[in-house]
This record gives C-alpha cells, sequence and structure tokens, in this order.
C-alpha cells in the first residue's frame, strides 16, 4: 500500500475528465449515430405513426415527463449530444436509471477503479487516470448492454406465446388494443411491462402505431418490428390479420430454435474462449498461493509491468477475436 501526497487530488481530476470523455464519445459511437439515424429515417417515412410532435404532445405527457427528470438527469441532457437515444436505451434494460444516474455510475466506478489503483498497487501513479477512465466507461457499459441483451432475450422467449393469444382474441372479435391489454394484464415480465406500457401511452393521447412504434424503438428486436409492421400494414390495406399473425408467432419459434441450434454447436468453441482467457488469472492466483514472491516479480519491477502490459493487450485481443469467432447474428 503506497503513501498518498496530494498529487491524488490531480489524478482524480483527471480520472473525472478522462471519464467525461469516454461517456461523451460513446454518446457519439457509430452504433448511436446509426439509430438515430434509423429513428428520423423513420419518422420521415410516417411521423403519424412513430411518436407524438412537441406541439401535440398532451399535457398529462409532459407532467409524466418532467417528474421524471431530476436536476442531474436536466444536467446530464444539456451535456450528452444525444441524451434521447441514451434514455431509451436505460428503458430497454428495465431498470429504475435514469441518465444522471447512469453518468454518475460511470463516475463513481472511474474514481473507485483509480482509488484502488493507487492504495493497492505498487505501479506508477501516472497510469492511475488510465486505470479509471477505462474501469469508469467499461463496467457501467457493459452493465447496460448486459441488462438489455437479458431482457430481449426473455421478451423474445414470451413473445410467441403473446402472439397467440392476441391471435384468440381476435378471433374471438376483439379489437387489438384490448388484445394487447390482456397480455399486460395475463403475462409477466419484460413482455408485459412493455405492453403496459403501451397500453399506458395509448391513454394518454398516442395512437396505438405511435405507441408500438415507440417500445420497438425502445427494445431493438426484430421480432418484435416484425408485429408492429404487421398491425400498421394491416389497418392500412386490410387483410386476414389472424391469420398473419400466426404465421409470425411460427417465424419467432423458428427464429429462437435456430438461435438455440447455433448456440449449441458453438458451445464448445465458448467453453474454449472462457478456458483460454481465465487460464492466466487462475495460474497466476495459484502462483499467489504458492510462490508470492515470484509472481509479485511482475508487479514491483518495470520489466515485469512491462510484461504484463503486454500480455494483457494481448490477452485482450485474443478475447475479442474469440468473442467474435463464437457469436452470429440469425
Amino acid at each position: 500500500m503506497r503513501n498518498l501526497g496530494p498529487e491524488i487530488f490531480i489524478l482524480l481530476g483527471l480520472v473525472l475528465a478522462g471519464v467525461g470523455a469516454a461517456v461523451w464519445f460513446l454518446a457519439l459511437s457509430p452504433a448511436a449515430r446509426n439509430r438515430r439515424k434509423m429513428k428520423e429515417r423513420m419518422k420521415s417515412l410516417n411521423k403519424k405513426t412513430l411518436a407524438v410532435d412537441a406541439a401535440s404532445e398532451t399535457p398529462e405527457m409532459r407532467l409524466r415527463r418532467d417528474a421524471e427528470r431530476s436536476s442531474l438527469d436536466k444536467l446530464a441532457r444539456r451535456i450528452l449530444p444525444n441524451p434521447e437515444i441514451l434514455k431509451d436505451q436505460l428503458e430497454a434494460t428495465g431498470k429504475n436509471i435514469s441518465i444522471g444516474k447512469y453518468l454518475a455510475m460511470h463516475v463513481v466506478f472511474g474514481l473507485a477503479g483509480a482509488g484502488g489503483y493507487l492504495v493497492f498497487l505498487d505501479f506508477p501513479p501516472v497510469i492511475a487516470p488510465l486505470v479509471g477512465v477505462g474501469v469508469g466507461a467499461f463496467i457501467p457499459h457493459w452493465l447496460k448492454k448486459r441488462w438489455i441483451n437479458k431482457r430481449q432475450d426473455a421478451f423474445v422467449n414470451a413473445l410467441p406465446e403473446a402472439l397467440d393469444m392476441i391471435v384468440r382474441g381476435v378471433k374471438s372479435g376483439l379489437p387489438v388494443a384490448e388484445t394487447i391489454v390482456v397480455v399486460s394484464e395475463e403475462m409477466q415480465g419484460p413482455i408485459a411491462e412493455e405492453f403496459a406500457r403501451v397500453t399506458q401511452d395509448a391513454r394518454i393521447g398516442m395512437t396505438l402505431e405511435a405507441a408500438l412504434w415507440a417500445s420497438a424503438l425502445r427494445l431493438e428486436t426484430p421480432e418484435f418490428k416484425f408485429f408492429v409492421v404487421v398491425l400498421t400494414v394491416q389497418r392500412e390495406t386490410g387483410g386476414n390479420l389472424a391469420e398473419t399473425l400466426e404465421n409470425l408467432s411460427e417465424l419467432v419459434r423458428s427464429r429462437r430454435q435456430m438461435k438455440l441450434k447455433v448456440k449449441a454447436m458453438s458451445s464448445e468453441a465458448r467453453a474454449s474462449q472462457y478456458i483460454l482467457g481465465g487460464l492466466p488469472f487462475a495460474i497466476a492466483g495459484l502462483l499467489l498461493l504458492v510462490s508470492p514472491d515470484y509472481i509479485l516479480t511482475l508487479f514491483r519491477t518495470e520489466g515485469g509491468h512491462m510484461i504484463l502490459g503486454i500480455g494483457g493487450v494481448m490477452l485482450f485481443m485474443g478475447w475479442l477475436v474469440m468473442g467474435k469467432m463464437v457469436n452470429f447474428e440469425i
């Protein structure tokens, strides 16, 4: 454990600046730009069915929007270039996380990473800002993606059952809006939450198509977009909605089965990725227990620092390459 002097405040200040720059870069990432372009393109195609303009926004919607924003959230919206895109992503996690809380997570993880580096490691202090920026930018972003993917999987797995429920309601003579209400009341999990959100938005002034498109843009799942497109086209052109939704339900089930098959076929390569990626850390832990002086030489000498840096970069690159090899888009 090292003795900390006044330079810690300078280093932590650099960490805060670096985390802010990293968050700004993530907000301007190609994925965010593509999402914004897609949203604008879809709005230009059919403004009536995608969103409610500011001029047509009801007082109830404005009150709910303003009530959800804290002072920290308002400050974050002024700083970030694409706050609405980030807001949709945070809502897609299913967690009660505002933009302000998300930025606070970046700062807390960044300061914790830099502080832990300075306190527990005998490395040059000048690297502390880099460690803090890396930890502060990566961990909240990774948690957000993990929560979104987990919620998307749960939603897609329950979607065929929800479509079957809608088909039965349509065949019995119920309008689509009522069948969506039934799904939100009878089912559980993310699909019930999203359908309840659609129902709530429709009750405060949004059209059903606009509420469904807002949910589709928030979820970013092709299967649900298919469902919204089917409803939109059917309302404009007519046709047998029940038969179309039955075919869509079979399509969603087929896609899910294909994903499970691909996951099973790539399980061996995935296990190799986990084993090869975790083996260096397991060996380092064993050496730390058996012969601490031997392994701690890497942490106490300049040559050891160089070896650790090169090894870490190569391990990270290998992990990314193997991850790309075992992940397939269906």
